[in-house]
Formats: structure tokens, sequence, C-alpha cells
């Protein structure tokens, strides 16, 4: 059921209601002209436990009071208040109810079914923990309400006329209509009270059924996508492959294969002139050079950006800070190494590392904090980086834990990982020779 539908039927219960309201007073406004036409007023006295107020001030509270809950009303719910001014609309509501009930002189308590859907519909968006206390509360406060505020309870206690006795002066065929009708209007208001309360169930089962049926698209669009991701991740890699060995082949093929020309060409200088031999030789030095020089070009093109400008620490650091721009990760970074030198493959492998280590918290741990330590002790330096995500008894090794062994195997470095209480990466390798 839309939302839409049980607005109008709350605009019918209002107008239910005011139809009700004014007809109870109408009764004891025109029964008591009746009664005073037809000189039957030391009856009504005697009959009554105390003489009655004013049937036209009582028409007039009637029409005054319930005009101002409909105002109230529809403040509340057509506008956003503080917490505070909510409270307030709410207890005003409660008390305008109260006076029209004392109006109507406890005749008539449906008046607190329309506040509780007023109540219902105005607060339908309430955060699952608090509606649960609230709508327990309150279906208990209004549960009570309507079971004890009728005439044959408080009538003990509170001096008011009853309606009945009014209509008791009537004709029997006037007052037989007359209570059809009172029962026929208050039975009506009662039925549309369940309806909107069944369609409000209906309509909420409808929205939680939309709501997952959204989270299972959002759930298979997102399945979908790191399927895409993994795949132009493998692409990437295979890119990327690719273009090095195109590289190194461009280098290094052409450095080794004018090696192997030269090299021949000594075989047949060298007994034939030893001296053309040793020319050549340096010759073939020279070009050996000129491909290592080429090599490390090669690989610097695949060095980090932030490591050709920056040292370790203020490249890690950097990289470190717009990881948590970025994603609001809290990340603390502790770099105890001071000014040691390392070579640029064990900078590049530990940027690498640390780099594949805070991705994968953010993207597989959905961790909020991490924490990073570089450390040292007399043998060897000891990077330790741990995130409080999602915890792992088992760990099975992805792709990129298994890049991270093989990239610390090129500096004899170990890796340890601890998948308790978060998610903990432990990386040691020698000082010697890094």
């Amino acid at each position: 059921m839309k939302f839409k539908y049980l607005v109008s039927i709350r605009h019918f219960m209002i107008t239910l209601n005011f139809i009700i309201v004014s007809f109870i007073g109408a009764q004891f406004l025109l029964i008591t002209q009746y009664i005073l036409n037809h000189q039957l007023s030391s009856e009504l006295l005697t009959t009554l436990a105390q003489v009655p107020d004013s049937p036209l001030i009582l028409f007039s509270e009637c029409i005054i009071s319930y005009g101002l809950l409909v105002l109230v009303m529809y403040i509340h719910y057509h506008y956003n208040f503080s917490t505070q001014n909510t409270l307030l609309l709410l207890a005003l509501e409660f008390i305008l109810a109260f006076v029209i009930f004392f109006a109507v002189r406890m005749n008539y308590n449906g008046i607190f079914l329309l506040i509780f859907i007023d109540l219902l519909l105005t607060y339908r968006n309430l955060p699952t923990i608090q509606s649960y206390w609230f709508w327990g509360i309150s279906g208990t406060i209004f549960l009570l309400l309507f079971s004890f505020s009728n005439y044959s309870l408080l009538g003990v206690f509170f001096k008011m006329p009853s309606l009945n006795t009014y209509l008791d002066f009537l004709p029997t065929q006037s007052r037989s209509l007359l209570v059809f009708f009172n029962n026929f209007l208050v039975s009506l208001n009662l039925i549309t009270f369940i309806c909107i309360c069944l369609g409000y169930v209906i309509y909420i089962l409808n929205r939680t059924h939309t709501v997952q049926s959204k989270l299972h698209s959002m759930q298979k669009a997102n399945d979908e996508l790191k399927s895409y991701t993994a795949i132009s991740e493998k692409i990437a890699q295979d890119h990327e492959r690719k273009r090095i060995a195109r590289d190194i082949h461009d280098t290094v093929g052409h450095t080794l294969t004018g090696v192997a020309a030269g090299i021949d060409a000594v075989m047949v200088l060298i007994d034939i002139n030893p001296e053309a031999a040793k020319n050549q030789l340096q010759k073939i030095s020279t070009a050996v050079k000129q491909g290592i020089k080429e090599v490390r070009q090669v690989l610097n093109q695949m060095r980090p950006d932030a490591l050709k400008s920056y040292t370790l620490d203020s490249a890690l650091s950097k990289m470190l800070k717009e990881y948590s721009d970025i994603s609001h990760i809290k990340i603390d970074f502790n770099y105890g190494w001071g000014d040691a030198n390392f070579q640029k493959t064990t900078e590049n492998i530990i940027f690498r590392v640390i780099e594949e280590t805070v991705t994968n918290s953010l993207r597989h741990g959905h961790a909020t904090r991490i924490w990073i330590k570089c450390t040292s002790t007399d043998s060897s330096y000891v990077l330790s980086i741990h995130n409080n995500g999602k915890s792992e008894a088992h760990i099975k090794p992805g792709y990129g834990i298994t890049q991270m062994t093989e990239r610390l195997t090129i500096i004899n470095g170990t890796v340890e990982l601890d998948g308790e209480k978060g998610f903990t990466t432990v990386v040691k390798f020698p000082k010697v020779g890094v």
C-alpha cells in the first residue's frame, strides 16, 4: 500500500471525528432545547447528579477544542521542529485530546485513536532502536487510555451528564435512531483505525521488501564491480608485464646481441691481432655499461613517483596522508629507521608493501584505523602494520600477499600474518645488503 493512501484515510478519520464530536455536542444542545420546550427540566435535574453546564458552551467547547487539535496536528505533520518543540507539540495534542474528551462529557473516547494514528504516520521514519521504545511506550499508553476512558468507569469519579440520560427523554423512535447513528459513527471510527493500522503494516512490509530488493541489486552490482575490477587488474598486470618485457627486450636484448657479436670478433682476433682484440673488448665493456644504465632507467620508470622526489620517510607520509584524506581512515605512522640509507630497490619494495597492506585494510578489512611502525633490531629492520578491521582465523593468501612475498624475497625479507583482533602484518629484512 502506498503511503498517500494512508494519508487519505487519515484525513477521512479526522473528518469523521469532527462529525462525531460535533454530533455529540449538537445532541446535548438540541435535546436540552427539546426538554425545555416540553417542560421536562425538573425531571432532568432529578436524574442528573449535578446541574449541567450550558449546552451552548458545551457545543462551543467541542468545536473550538477540535479545531485547535486539527491545527496542531497539521503543524506537527507538515513542519520540522527541534526535538524539544516536537515534544511540546506532542504534549499539546494529548492535552487537547483530553479537553475534547471532557468537552463531550466522556461520552466518546475515539479521539485517542486519532491521536495514535497521527503519531503513527508522523513518526514513521524513526530509527529502528528508537522506534521500538517509542511505539512500545506509546502503544501501551494509548491502549490504557482507550480501555479506561469510558463513561461507565470514569462516571463514578467525574459527575458529568451521560448522553444516554438525555436520549431517554426523546420518543422511542427518535432515541433509537440517534443511538444507532452514535454507535454507527463510533464503529466506523474504530474500523477506520483498524484499516489504517493494517495498511501501515502492509506499507512497512512493502517498504522493507523494496529496501531488501535495492540492497540485493546493490550487492549484485557490487559483486559485478568487484569482478570487473579483478579483470581490469589482471589485464593491467598483463599489459605491465608486456611493457616491461618489451622495454627490457629492447635494451638488454640489443646490448646482449652486440656483446655476443663482439665476443665472436674477439675470439677471431685474439690470436691474429691481440691489440685489436683488446680494443674490441673495450668496446664490449662500454656497451655492457651502457646496457646496465638503460636497464636502470627502465627500472626507475617503475619507481613510485613519490620516491622520485622525496625520501622514503616523506614519501610514505605523503602517500598515507592521501589515503587518510580520501577514505577518512585514521593512520598512525611511526618511522623509526632514522637516516637509514636503503637501496632504491629496497625503498620500492617497502613502499609497495605498505601501499598494498593499507589498500587491503580498506578494501577487505573495512578498517577505520591503521597503526604502522618502522623499528629495527641489531640485525634486521622490522615493519609492523596493524588494523582494527575484520579478523580472519584462516588466512588465504591472494594475489596481493603473493606479490608482497615475492617482492620481499628480493631483499631476503619475510612476512608474517596474524588475523586475530583485526589484522597484523609483520615484515622483517636484514640490514646487510639493503
